[in-house]
């Protein structure tokens, strides 16, 4: 009653979660549930007259940032109920969803051609349909992303980390 008189207001439980404590909540139950899921999810590494091709556990680089989305996620849980902001999501309109929509099933293709096509074919072709789609129209720049990015990318994990990634038609 006091707290009242002075001015400030205690919220209840109710009104202190938000979309922030949703989020948080499913990203903690996400991280979980993925965790668990890595040994199912991973291959074992390749025998070759009784050794493994790589000197890391091909599991080492999901736990761990499996495990910094856990920690993360706690710490925003913690931090969302003090979060005082309008929710937008109502707000967003209907060019904002179908974005939304359309990156989310670009994510999805990318998942399912992952193995088929090999990461460097499927994440180039990933990157130049949200490349395009989200405006940039400097052929040169696309070019550049396109190909750069999962080139590096793939020569970092094979090469430096000696993690091997799913080979498709070209590497």
């Amino acid at each position: 009653m006091e707290e009242k008189a002075r001015g400030t207001q205690v919220r209840s439980w109710r009104e202190k979660v938000n979309f922030n404590t949703v989020a948080a909540l499913f990203l903690l139950i996400f991280s979980v549930a993925a965790y668990l899921l890595i040994p199912y999810q991973i291959e074992k590494p390749r025998m070759v007259f009784g050794r493994a091709l790589m000197n890391l556990d091909p599991s080492l680089f999901p736990r761990l940032s499996i495990i910094g989305l856990f920690l993360l996620s706690l710490w925003y849980l913690t931090h969302s109920f003090k979060i005082q902001e309008k929710n937008l999501f109502r707000e967003l309109g209907k060019r904002g969803l179908i974005r939304v929509l359309f990156t989310f099933f670009v994510f999805l293709g990318y998942a399912l051609l992952f193995e088929p096509l090999g990461f460097v074919l499927a994440s180039a072709l990933m990157v130049l349909i949200l490349t395009v789609y989200f405006g940039n129209r400097n052929i040169f720049l696309i070019l550049a992303v396109t190909v750069g990015a999962p080139l590096i990318v793939y020569y970092l994990f094979t090469k430096a980390l000696q993690v091997s990634l799913p080979e498709g038609l070209f590497f």
